[in-house]
């Protein structure tokens, strides 16, 4: 993995995050926070790369989120947006029949379930088709496992699945990335077995995450 470049980002802010629901592989749109969440990425990538990100790729996730910041990030760098490519293996974590909710509201209405999550520290899947987070871990490294040498990539992605996977290139176990943040304003450069921290502004920053 470590003759590979990737760009890692999180789409920016949607209307569910601010309502704080778990979104999962359902979608709600990006707020005009996030819409400058995602033009400003875009710019500070247009800046390290160049117009047109030459020798680069983008990928996103396919949940809307995702693509919706994707496409606003190849337009601010000069790319076509229909040559991003899908990546369903980036897509956030589901979370099954409670995707669309609120804690509070899976605490009423899965009361026995949710609490054995908590108890857990979410080790279970949820009900329904839902992932758990050793599932997501093994997604992200098959991911990474999966790319040919040599790529240089832009991946636009979500925040649960963004941890998991700077973990896995880092070769940390899953543990290691709850304590990872998720930003929507600042994006990380994985290279040569290294991981960067990038703002949206200003300089970037050493990071082991």
């Amino acid at each position: 993995m470590q003759d590979v470049e990737i760009f890692l980002l999180r789409h920016g802010e949607t209307v569910w995050n601010r309502e704080g629901r778990m979104q999962g592989w359902r979608d709600s749109p990006l707020t005009l926070q996030g819409i400058a969440q995602a033009r400003a990425c875009g710019m500070r990538l247009r800046e390290l790369l160049g117009h047109g990100l030459p020798g680069f790729r983008i990928v996103s996730s396919p949940l809307g989120r995702a693509w919706q910041t994707a496409v606003v990030i190849a337009e601010i760098c000069g790319c076509e947006a229909a040559e991003i490519a899908h990546e369903p293996l980036l897509r956030e974590i589901s979370w099954g029949a409670w995707d669309g909710l609120t804690a509070a509201e899976i605490a009423v209405r899965d009361p026995e379930r949710w609490q054995q999550r908590l108890r857990t520290r979410f080790a279970d899947p949820p009900p329904e088709g839902g992932e758990s987070p050793d599932q997501l871990y093994a997604r992200a490294r098959r991911w990474l496992a999966g790319l040919p040498a040599g790529s240089r990539l832009v991946a636009v992605s979500h925040g649960g699945l963004g941890r998991v996977l700077r973990a896995a290139y880092l070769g940390l176990p899953l543990s290691a990335s709850y304590g990872f943040d998720q930003p929507q304003d600042a994006f990380y450069h994985l290279h040569r077995g290294e991981i960067l921290r990038i703002g949206a502004a200003g300089p970037p920053a050493v990071s082991q995450a």
